[in-house]
């Protein structure tokens, strides 16, 4: 072991750091790896090589891919939350209720993560992977989970991610932001008003039992379907009925 904790754990995080950017890069060489995190290739090599031992990494020729080992830890992470087992049932009925695509998200580290997903014979999809993580403040369900997190909570994650411009709808001011939540929990759901994509919007509703914040649910689809009654008055009461839903069933595990 180590006599110096400080360099253990340096190590560690270029380790992860490594993982990580093969992540991002759907794919890279060392070089690649190397530039995108500012280390030299040699370290680059290194962890990338371990990481292939380790079987967290494949290595197809020199490009280096996530191994199937990590879907192991993901799916594992997934089933321990009863949310999502609850809730699929509830997601297919509004998937095939208004024909697009309803995600289910939970926060972790002041990210969105999509955990579920269900998709209506229309459904398009711009964005989003099963376990692929977000920021909050530009899509709807990620401002449906802000508008329930204490106020310090919500500054905290906005200082460790500030608030980059999407499109130029994307509310990129904290104080704009605070008063956007306030309007969400007024009325009990939250819009995305082609604040991530152009021509692209989207209705949120928190997920809450008791005073426990467990995540949300969203449904999206192209601005020409979301507009009128349908975006301002169907699609809330349908996402909000199906959030009322899930709540119930939660409670009675």
């Amino acid at each position: 072991m180590s006599d110096n904790p400080s360099r253990t754990v340096k190590s560690a995080n270029n380790l992860f750091g490594v993982l990580e950017a093969v992540h991002e890069l759907e794919g890279a060489g060392a070089t690649e790896v190397a530039d995108h995190l500012g280390i030299a290739k040699s370290t680059a090599h290194d962890h990338l090589t371990t990481l292939v031992e380790h079987e967290f990494l494949i290595k197809e020729d020199s490009t280096y891919r996530v191994g199937l080992k990590c879907l192991n830890y993901g799916i594992q992470a997934k089933n321990r939350l009863e949310l999502a087992n609850v809730a699929k049932p509830s997601l297919e009925q509004m998937a095939e209720e208004t024909g697009e695509i309803v995600w289910l998200t939970v926060e972790e580290y002041g990210k969105g993560v999509f955990i579920e997903k269900a998709m209506g014979d229309r459904a398009v999809q711009p964005y989003g992977e099963i376990g692929r993580r977000v920021p909050l403040h530009d899509i709807a369900s990620g401002k449906a989970i802000l508008a329930h997190l204490p106020e310090p909570r919500v500054r905290e994650i906005v200082e460790k991610y500030p608030l980059p411009e999407r499109t130029e709808n994307t509310i990129t001011d904290i104080e704009e932001l605070l008063a956007e939540l306030e309007t969400i929990r007024e009325r009990g759901y939250a819009l995305n008003d082609n604040e991530t994509f152009d021509g692209f919007r989207a209705v949120a509703s928190p997920i809450i039992v008791g005073e426990d914040l467990l995540g949300s649910i969203v449904v999206s689809g192209p601005k020409n379907r979301f507009r009128g009654e349908r975006f301002r008055t169907e699609l809330p009461e349908i996402v909000t009925g199906t959030a009322n839903a899930i709540e119930l069933s939660l409670a009675d595990y």
